[in-house]
């Protein structure tokens, strides 16, 4: 019956949206990298575009958050947390780095003209991915072990209230308007909360199986979905909250992230090892496999133009992804080719994540 109400859901919004006469997939090329730390799990970049900062899981204590100039993916510093960074957020003015502390529960503050921990603040079980209003006055902390999310209030760094999810939420976004959207992981479902006191919450249900990450679009129209076992990319009516489109891509998107345009979303692809981009003028689709990349995580778009950053969970670097022929293409020996392909085939093999 659940399955029969789900293609009744989207075989009904899509019957409304007509077919694209042409396809004019964008061309993609990896044309730089760079090492890590271990198990990078995600990537952001500063207001102004000129930072990215990588989360590397795999490291405990030190060198857990690095920090890379986005035209040359040169490292320029590191930060040491105690514990072991997660995902990461920007306030709105660049000074703070706020990251999910998986071990130890919290949300920490990383100034970072200083680049030290300034506050730590008490989340829920295993936080992962944060969100910010757009004043940066309020900050989310998806809990993926209490299915419940944390919210803090950033200028007095304390709780002001829990919000009860489904089961392991995970990917989040807010509106200018304040509304929020959590997606809930082994639920299937969004859970939707607005309001001054988030007083008011709607549950989108079902969605697609295993929504991970959300991004809105800048006019803020459509949100995104990566579907993780569908291997598809679902854009809703934000006004509407109904599908608008549903797409294959590379297969498991974990992250998403759309370009400043508006026009292009990418996806880091977990068990494709690839990144896609989809052109959202017409929905068609380019998937690049990265010959170095073994199973793609964290993916953030440059402030212009149309490049991704994209981090490779197992072998631990950092990729650009741009339109081929904009720079020459990053240089992969025959020999770190096999290397890799060997490394996927046993990671499928044997999952984590």
């Amino acid at each position: 019956m659940r399955t029969a109400s789900r293609a009744m859901w989207v075989g009904a919004a899509l019957a409304m949206v007509a077919l694209p006469l042409w396809a004019t997939p964008p061309t993609m090329d990896v044309v730089a990298g760079a090492r890590t730390g271990s198990m990078p799990k995600g990537v952001s970049i500063s207001p102004d575009g000129r930072t990215l900062y990588v989360t590397n899981y795999g490291n405990s204590n030190v060198g857990n958050v690095a920090l890379y100039d986005p035209a040359t993916l040169t490292q320029t510093g590191a930060v040491n947390v105690p514990g072991i960074v997660v995902e990461s957020v920007l306030s709105p003015d660049g000074r703070t780095l706020y990251v999910s502390n998986f071990t130890r529960g919290t949300v920490q503050f990383v100034d970072l003209q200083s680049r030290r921990v300034t506050r730590e603040v008490r989340a829920g079980g295993h936080p992962k991915v944060l969100a910010i209003s757009r004043d940066g006055a309020r900050l989310f902390v998806a809990n993926w072990g209490s299915h419940n999310v944390t919210e803090v209030d950033t200028a007095r760094g304390t709780v002001t209230r829990t919000l009860r999810a489904g089961r392991n939420p995970r990917g989040m976004v807010v509106t200018r308007a304040g509304r929020l959207y959590v997606a809930n992981f082994n639920s299937h479902n969004i859970d939707v909360y607005e309001g001054a006191q988030m007083e008011t919450h709607r549950r989108l249900d079902p969605v697609c199986r295993i929504p991970r990450h959300l991004v809105l679009s800048p006019d803020e129209t459509r949100l995104y979905v990566s579907c993780f076992s569908h291997s598809k990319l679902l854009a809703l009516d934000v006004q509407t909250e109904r599908p608008i489109r549903e797409v294959s891509v590379g297969e498991w998107p974990k992250s998403i992230d759309v370009t400043s345009d508006g026009r292009y979303v990418g996806t880091a692809n977990y068990g494709g090892s690839s990144v896609s981009v989809v052109d959202t003028t017409d929905w068609s689709v380019s998937t690049l496999d990265v010959p170095a990349m073994d199973h793609g995580s964290g993916i953030v778009a440059a402030r212009t133009g149309l490049r991704f950053f994209v981090t490779g969970w197992y072998d631990n670097h950092l990729f650009t992804v741009a339109p081929s022929g904009s720079a020459p293409s990053w240089a992969v020996s025959d020999r770190v080719r096999a290397t890799v392909l060997r490394q996927r085939d046993f990671h499928r093999r044997h999952p984590a994540e």
